[in-house]
């Protein structure tokens, strides 16, 4: 990138997108006279870079900037085409778009090594749901009360600070989570983490015999009997590490498993099953306690990007809004990484949206700024003055809390 510094920052991010014309996008292209579907692509992402809230905006944008209608060489476009468009886009493409990104941020991150040598990478497996409407959503219903889709995800952590989704699937809200783990859990070189709602006995004895490494927590209603406790550190949080059984007379694991016991800071009871017999009982339940990253990556994802709020509530264009958030995410987990700034994703995406139709020196610049500020701030833990209120329209009464 260091010979096209005079580019502008939406021409750099667009040029990461390799949009190679196929065989079945000509078909789908038989008709299209200005919008293709390359072009389309191009303006999802860039309307999830700039959160652009609606077909209209998505409109008016491109209208106001020359810069867009260059680089996208649409002199104009209506919210109507784009909203036709959404579900025209093959989703067979946007998942190539997907793993190339992938590949890309696993040859940046291929020297890390998880979240500690001892316990290596860990692959994060949760479902997040997007709700809709009764009756939009009247394909993906449920119950009489309920309809939605789900984004199961398998979330890999190449260090503390580094996580990205190396697997998706979207299905309906219908699809249980048990049945996702089939193509989620596929090697054995990480340690899958899973909640309670994933255990499923004969899933769990076909990993161990796979030699698949796996953290899962346990129902507190399963049944277990103790085949060998294992020595525990008195007046620790760890209460107890053992091999068990699993299950009763009617339905239990044919193999043995490790099970670990701990309170967490709070005082929450937590069961654990695991077969790594390798690491410590703490490190099994740090492991779980790591669970905690998936659950912001997508809080992460519906906060910053457009996900939560859907533009259509056709199937594919819902599939495709999916793919497309998660493309989002990986250009910037990939300009983050490949730059080799300590900001944040979102401080890269922040500055990506503030600096879009500027020179990439300027935003460079900006990224790479140092700080002004030389004050280290309020001690912790001092008492904080009421600010003056300099008005006398409203009510005030003073808080009695302290």
């Amino acid at each position: 990138m260091d010979n096209v510094t005079q580019n502008t920052v939406v021409r750099q991010l667009l040029s990461l997108l390799p949009l190679d014309v196929q065989d079945r996008l000509l078909y789908a292209d038989r008709y299209a006279k200005k919008l293709t579907i390359s072009k389309s692509i191009l303006v999802f992402v860039l309307a999830q870079f700039n959160n652009w809230q609606s077909y209209v905006e998505m409109e008016e944008q491109i209208y106001a900037h020359s810069e867009l209608r260059s680089v996208l060489d649409l002199p104009c476009i209506s919210a109507a085409q784009l909203s036709r468009k959404l579900a025209q886009i093959p989703t067979e493409m946007l998942h190539e778009l997907f793993l190339h990104g992938l590949v890309h941020i696993q040859k940046l991150t291929a020297n890390l090594k998880g979240i500690s040598p001892s316990i290596g990478r860990l692959a994060l497996i949760d479902s997040s749901k997007v709700k809709l409407p009764l009756v939009l959503g009247d394909w993906a219903r449920v119950s009489s009360t309920s309809s939605g889709v789900k984004l199961h995800v398998r979330l890999l952590t190449a260090s503390p600070d580094v996580v990205y989704p190396d697997a998706v699937i979207p299905s309906t809200l219908n699809v249980g989570d048990r049945a996702a783990t089939v193509e989620l859990v596929t090697e054995s070189t990480v340690t899958y983490v899973m909640d309670r709602g994933y255990d499923n006995y004969k899933n769990m004895d076909n990993w161990i015999r796979r030699g698949i490494r796996f953290v899962m927590r346990m129902r507190d209603r399963a049944l277990t009997t103790v085949v060998e406790e294992r020595q525990v550190t008195p007046d620790g949080s760890i209460t107890r590490d053992a091999i068990v059984s699993v299950g009763g007379d009617f339905r239990s694991m044919k193999e043995r498993i490790r099970l670990v016991e701990f309170y967490d800071e709070q005082g929450r009871f937590y069961r654990l099953l695991t077969s790594r017999l390798d690491i410590t009982a703490e490190e099994v339940a740090h492991i779980y306690k790591c669970r905690w990253l998936i659950e912001l990556f997508f809080k992460w994802i519906k906060q910053h990007l457009r996900l939560k709020k859907l533009h259509s509530y056709k199937p594919q264009a819902i599939w495709n809004q999916i793919y497309l958030t998660l493309i989002t995410f990986m250009l910037a987990q990939y300009m983050q990484l490949h730059l080799e700034t300590k900001k944040s994703v979102w401080r890269v995406l922040e500055l990506f949206r503030i600096h879009m139709f500027h020179p990439w020196i300027q935003f460079l610049n900006a990224l790479f700024r140092a700080p002004t500020r030389t004050s280290t701030g309020k001690k912790r833990g001092s008492s904080r003055e009421v600010p003056p209120l300099r008005t006398e329209l409203g009510m005030f009464k003073k808080s009695k809390v302290t």
